[in-house]
């Protein structure tokens, strides 16, 4: 599993636990984590896509 994979899977888990909780501050916490993994694989995938400047790769 990539690192991007991994996190958006672990968003959706932290999504859906949020569902089932009952305990408002529970819940928010760990809508709060689904959107920080959101965020972390948002950066890795950016970071993935960046190109790699031109003088970098001539040798």
């Amino acid at each position: 599993m990539s690192d991007t994979a991994h996190y958006r899977f672990q968003s959706d888990q932290a999504r859906r636990l949020a569902r089932q909780v009952t305990d408002a501050a529970v819940r928010e916490k760990l809508l709060e984590m689904a959107e920080e993994y959101g965020r972390y694989a948002d950066l890795i995938e950016a970071r993935s896509t960046e190109q790699v400047p031109a003088a970098v790769t001539a040798h």
